[in-house]
């Protein structure tokens, strides 16, 4: 399947792979414990990697989460509208009058609303891992519909460093990853902390990879 960027989270539960290259000889157990690399930049929570992501022989060298800001800044419209409606209860009240919406229950709405988008955003942040191995980059996403991206280094043609004001301010950044015959880029580590360590060592990692498949860099 062409990778490409993946769909929202929601619908039925099944998971979408998106691979780069041809299958790879499946280990045989169920579950892999994959310890990343250690050093300065390892950000990674403990979590297991399901062993049908990795080959014979693959070994983590990096697995992250995004920045529990991540949480805060996709559910930010829907809690500054929340903030909106709050202010504007007592307006809105006296509008909503005849359908007996009073103040009161117009700010336990707005409030209710804002909590559910959180704990959404919540278990969006949870379902998410970027994985680096020696071979591949990967992305898994998603609650109910799960999402992985998956493709070899020796495929990446460019990597891009994105830093906006509101990640620069909190010391994150996101990391895009376009692969050859592609033009623009087809998956992302959002929200990262340590951007420029982590964009650094997997620029080495590339390298490493396409040269040792005699390509350069």
């Amino acid at each position: 399947m062409v990778c490409g960027y993946p769909p929202g989270d929601g619908g039925p539960i099944m998971t979408h792979s998106r691979r780069c290259s041809l299958p790879s000889e499946m280990p045989p157990s169920a579950m892999v414990e994959a310890n990343a690399a250690a050093g300065p930049a390892t950000y990674a929570e403990e979590q297991t990697i399901p062993a049908h992501l990795l080959d014979g022989g693959e070994v983590v060298e990096l697995k992250l989460k995004p920045s529990l800001w991540f949480i805060v800044f996709v559910s930010l419209r829907t809690l500054l509208a929340a903030m909106l409606v709050v202010v504007l209860s007592h307006s809105l009240s006296r509008v909503l009058e005849p359908v007996y919406l009073t103040q009161a229950l117009v700010v336990k709405t707005a409030t209710g609303l804002a909590a559910a988008r959180l704990v959404v955003a919540a278990l969006q942040w949870v379902s998410r891992l970027y994985v680096l191995t020696n071979r591949r980059v990967m992305s898994i996403r998603g609650v109910f519909h799960v999402d992985i991206f998956e493709c070899p280094l020796a495929r990446i043609q460019n990597t891009f460093l994105s830093l906006t004001l509101y990640e620069r301010v909190l010391g994150l950044g996101t990391i895009g990853f376009a692969t050859a015959g592609t033009a623009g880029v087809e998956a992302t580590w959002e929200n990262i902390n340590h951007p420029l360590e982590i964009h650094e060592r997997v620029r080495g990692a590339i390298r490493r990879c396409q040269r040792g498949n005699g390509e350069g860099v």
